[in-house]
């Protein structure tokens, strides 16, 4: 996807990644900021992508797993 169109999308999905960022706060982890959600996804999804509805990119967002490896 293009660099401005990204940006565009981002700005719509700011809610979104908003709730994913409390939704991980609310389960002890405090660590994940929403611009490392994005550029996650960017780089490890949406990478080779032409296309994305936000429905999807939502979608994404809020069914990210993150998980923690204990030492």
């Amino acid at each position: 996807m293009e660099n401005h169109k990204i940006y565009n999308l981002r700005k719509k999905m700011l809610p979104v990644l908003r709730t994913k960022v409390h939704e991980l706060n609310k389960v002890g982890i405090s660590g994940v900021s929403m611009d490392e959600i994005w550029k996650f996804l960017i780089d490890a999804k949406w990478k080779n992508m032409k296309e994305i509805s936000l429905s999807e990119m939502a979608n994404d967002i809020l069914t990210l797993n993150v998980e923690i490896k204990e030492t």
